[in-house]
């Protein structure tokens, strides 16, 4: 598959091979559970950015000086969490983490670079209450702050005021790890093996799919999840007699475990909030690899059901047994349909990087001396 290489240019009285490169300003510059981030430092400097981390410590390193320079970007994820702690399986407003939110804000205010703020969620994940409506009234603000909004579901650019561009495959990036899939006859050969994977925290609503699962299907359900769900989930198993068709292995799963478990997936079951994610980042990691793919029907969902056809959606779980039945029934003439070709095509790496390229493109103009992408 091609990956997009650059030429080297060089600007006139800067000295011979000397590059003008622009930067993005990150936060968060980290996320060891998630490889999301990863990817998109990887399509900043694809597309001719430097990437840095836009934190306190960067700041008073040097890096105060880059929030001044227009053909510079800040980019922003999940800044409304920095709000909030978790605590007890909850998240609540907290008073340290909000002077962190209204440092980062202030930075927003006061800098020339320009201001893109990637829209993940809703409503902050596991708030109740008064701190759910909160967050969402961070997230506007945060919005309304920014130059620029970013979504990754089509259906919420009208409303947001946002540009939709594509969330990478995780499995078309450089440097996914190492999988093996399973092959289609060994598939087909007995039932099929329905998963959920994923941190195991209440706004996924496995509570509810256990409440109507079946006693005919497997079912291994695995991610690092809170004690207190897990007491839950434990619960449910024990009052339905479920032990024999459901595993739950509550366990941090390293990036090749995970993808791993991904490649070995039937069925795989996505039952988040409709309110809570705009997208689910395990949806990123399976289409185009898992034959059938079970999702509670999101605006995001119902767009990729039009475009593919492996995915099936539900409005409640209660509508879930007789959906099971259906796939059991067909399984054995199942097949992956075209779902992988189409999947490269609107979320694999190179589609990325022209979409990227062409957005940061109007954010802030195209500045001299930026390495122009080349697709082999």
């Amino acid at each position: 598959m091609s990956r997009v290489v650059h030429e080297t240019r060089s600007s006139p009285g800067n000295g011979e091979g000397k590059r003008l490169r622009p930067r993005v300003l990150m936060c968060p510059f980290t996320n060891p559970t998630n490889r999301y981030i990863e990817l998109q430092k990887e399509l900043y400097r694809s597309v001719g950015y430097d990437v840095m981390p836009l934190s306190i410590k960067g700041l008073l390193n040097g890096g105060f000086v880059d929030l001044f320079k227009p053909e510079n970007i800040l980019v922003f994820h999940w800044l409304e969490y920095r709000a909030f702690r978790r605590r007890n399986g909850s998240a609540q407003l907290s008073l340290i983490g909000s002077l962190v939110f209204a440092f980062y804000c202030s930075l927003m205010l006061i800098g020339r670079a320009k201001v893109v703020y990637f829209v993940h969620d809703q409503a902050v994940h596991d708030t109740v209450g008064f701190n759910r409506r909160l967050s969402i009234r961070i997230i506007a603000f945060v919005r309304r702050l920014a130059d620029r909004r970013v979504v990754h579901a089509p259906d919420f650019q009208a409303p947001y005021r946002a540009q939709y561009l594509p969330h990478p495959l995780y499995w078309d990036a450089p440097g996914q790890p190492r999988i093996v899939m399973k092959a289609d006859s060994a598939r087909h050969s007995a039932a099929p093996l329905y998963r959920m994977l994923g941190v195991i925290r209440p706004y996924k609503q496995i509570d509810a799919v256990l409440n109507v699962w079946p006693s005919d299907c497997k079912l291994n359900i695995a991610g690092h999840g809170t004690e207190s769900y897990l007491t839950t989930l434990n619960e449910i198993i024990n009052k339905r007699s479920l032990h024999d068709v459901v595993r739950l292995e509550a366990k941090f799963l390293s990036d090749a475990e995970f993808a791993q478990d991904i490649a070995d997936s039937d069925v795989l079951i996505l039952p988040h909030a409709a309110d809570s994610m705009l997208v689910s980042g395990v949806f990123f990691e399976a289409i185009g690899l898992v034959p059938v793919m079970i999702a509670r029907s999101t605006p995001f969902m119902a767009w990729a059901a039009r475009k593919f056809p492996n995915v099936i959606l539900f409005d409640d779980v209660s509508e879930l047994p007789a959906i099971l039945r259906s796939v059991n029934e067909s399984w054995q003439t199942t097949v992956n349909n075209a779902s992988n070709r189409k999947a490269v095509d609107e979320f694999g790496w190179n589609a990325c990087c022209r979409r990227y390229e062409q957005f940061l493109e109007t954010v802030v103009g195209h500045a001299n001396g930026v390495e122009k992408p080349i697709i082999e």
